[in-house]
């Protein structure tokens, strides 16, 4: 059964223009360690007053202060979840669930993280973990310049998609196919638009990563369809 959390919010700051800082606090995270990467689902409310689940990624932890703190971006005409990261306030109440996530990092070489700014918590995180003598190659996509945030990689390709609509595979795939071109990756984590996680997993396992060493997640859906939104995952 899944522990709900009752916290508070004790701070909140802006990273990027588009990027919110909230520290979450309670006596029931005193003494919790998640794993790299790990996130929580944290329960609102729609428009409607139904009750819905959204992401967030842990980016850091405090055991002994019952303190960890999630990143969320905000998107413009976004969903429950933009709504409450936009309107979180300290002081104000939060129920979840968690530390959620099967994510683990494996020894390599090489390691390879793609994504776009809703997994730059989880990539940015996983990066500061890895071992020393680990090389990490990371593949971002972002709106623009400004939702830029530091990676602990050895070498971060920053992907501009402009006026492209969020969650088309083209950029992302044509620079992942010039790292597989120009370097070799024992391991490769894939955390983007469903539909793009896929189509970058089967092109790493074609150009010969075993697929057991291939960790993709879809942060949320850019097709038809209720789930059709960037704020599904923060």
């Amino acid at each position: 059964m899944k522990t709900i959390h009752r916290c508070t919010v004790l701070a909140r700051r802006h990273l990027t223009p588009r990027t919110v800082r909230l520290t979450l606090g309670g006596p029931s995270l005193t003494g919790l360690t998640p794993r790299p990467a790990q996130d929580i689902e944290v329960l609102l409310t729609d428009g409607g007053g139904g009750r819905v689940k959204r992401r967030y990624t842990i980016r850091h932890a405090r055991p002994g202060a019952g303190e960890w703190d999630v990143d969320a971006v905000l998107h413009t005409g976004g969903g429950p979840g933009s709504t409450w990261a936009a309107s979180a306030e300290p002081g104000s109440p939060v129920e979840f669930a968690g530390p959620r996530g099967k994510l683990e990092l494996n020894p390599a070489r090489g390691h390879l993280f793609v994504g776009h700014e809703a997994s730059l918590p989880a990539i940015a995180a996983l990066t500061e973990a890895l071992p020393a003598g680990q090389a990490a190659t990371a593949v971002i996509e972002t709106g623009s310049r400004a939702d830029r945030l530091p990676v602990a990689a050895d070498r971060v390709s920053w992907l501009e998609r402009g006026e492209r609509p969020p969650g088309s595979p083209e950029l992302l795939l044509d620079a992942v196919r010039r790292e597989l071109r120009a370097d070799r990756y024992e391991q490769v984590y894939v955390l983007a638009e469903a539909r793009t996680a896929r189509a970058v997993r089967d092109l790493v396992c074609a150009a010969g990563v075993r697929p057991d060493r291939v960790f993709a997640k879809g942060y949320w859906n850019a097709g038809p369809g209720p789930s059709a939104a960037p704020e599904a995952r923060g």
